[in-house]
């Protein structure tokens, strides 16, 4: 019997009725939360994100786990460790301040946003824990000195259409609290198999 994992491509999305679901979230959170709640739901789920990834003794922080099919994330990103899941926070909230600050401007953003291009390596380490606490803390100051972050500017992401800078706000706290619950059924799976062999 093989061992083989056989997932989805990079870049193949969400299921149709998960997207329009997802979608609909990102604009009721874009509508109705202010930037300052929309910063302390993404600094308090990354918070939350590294206590999990720290919580593991560092062999298993880098061991990668085949979780079930999560709400929000696609089928490629289910294989992977504490460590990756951290490091690909860290390369989305880059993504994301850099795009910031060029709708800010009133700029374009010179690059296309592709799913396939912020898939983490899987020799990312523990300390990712630190690059992204820093990478969070500078994205939430560049938004504090903002304004209301409703910019005429848009820039398209690949599932949910043309956003503004608010719109982009919104996502981060979204994608934050997915790769939470990703890091949650990592730890727990490592943990219940840790007791299965004690």
């Amino acid at each position: 019997m093989s061992n083989d994992i056989y997932l989805a491509p990079p870049g193949s999305g969400l299921p149709g009725p998960e997207r329009l679901l997802a979608s609909s979230l990102l604009q009721g959170m874009r509508a109705l939360l202010s930037k300052d709640r929309l910063s302390r739901w993404l600094q308090h789920e990354t918070a939350r994100s590294i206590s999990l990834a720290a919580s593991l003794p560092r062999p298993l922080s880098s061991r990668r786990v085949l979780t079930p099919r999560l709400t929000g994330l696609e089928d490629d990103s289910r294989n992977w460790s504490a460590n990756m899941v951290l490091q690909h926070l860290f390369i989305v909230i880059g993504g994301i301040r850099q795009l910031s600050e060029a709708l800010a401007d009133d700029q374009a953003f010179a690059r296309e946003v592709r799913i396939a291009d912020v898939k983490p390596e899987p020799a990312a380490g523990p300390e990712q824990q630190l690059l992204l606490r820093h990478a969070v803390d500078e994205y939430t100051a560049l938004i504090d000195s903002l304004g209301n972050l409703r910019s005429a500017g848009r820039h398209a992401h690949p599932w949910f259409g043309r956003l503004d800078l608010r719109g982009w706000h919104a996502l981060s706290a979204m994608h934050a609290t997915a790769h939470r619950r990703q890091l949650q059924h990592i730890v727990g799976q490592l943990n219940q198999a840790d007791i299965r062999k004690s």
